[in-house]
């Protein structure tokens, strides 16, 4: 779903970041499935992707991969979401995260991610951003990490959940 109003758009990326519990993900079934597929695929150590065909077909709009870019240091949109692009206005494949937050976000979203990845595991969490209106919007959102050799933690897979994605925060 896209925002409510199509004609909005993310003004900023997240301006608050919850982290939830990997508990709660069954409240997201979508996600939970495509927790389920990861899983499935880490059996081994870090899949290198995740085939968008295996997940649940609802969340197919909400699929981003991201890989980390070592000439720019900086992480990359290979394939971004329906829901991400709807948002923005413009499609973010090929956009560099340095583009997306603003200057004073941009260390605390690297170093959150950071962690994630040197951790290893899914990462639940919910976010909220600014709208081009001044109205706060919400999602609920899902890091699966992914590894280009099995060793390296340079890639991984952003599941925004389909049915929070675009919600309002307040009136």
């Amino acid at each position: 779903m896209p925002l409510h109003d199509p004609s909005e758009r993310l003004l900023t990326m997240p301006r608050l970041h919850v982290p939830m519990a990997m508990e709660d993900i069954d409240g997201h079934p979508i996600l939970a499935r495509c927790l389920s597929v990861w899983r499935r695929n880490a059996a081994d150590g870090l899949p290198a992707t995740i085939d968008p065909v295996e997940m649940p077909v609802e969340a197919i709009k909400g699929i981003s991969l991201v890989e980390w870019d070592p000439q720019i240091e900086d992480w990359v949109i290979r394939l971004s979401a329906t829901l991400m692009d709807q948002g923005h206005g413009r499609s973010m494949t090929g956009t560099r995260m340095l583009d997306i937050y603003r200057d004073e976000e941009y260390a605390g979203v690297r170093e959150r991610l950071q962690a994630i990845l040197e951790a290893g595991e899914p990462n639940l969490a919910r976010h909220e951003f600014i709208g081009s209106r001044n109205r706060r919007w919400a999602y609920v959102r899902l890091i699966l990490p992914l590894s280009s050799d099995g060793v390296r933690r340079d890639r991984y897979c952003l599941i925004y959940d389909p049915a929070t994605f675009g919600q309002r925060v307040g009136t």
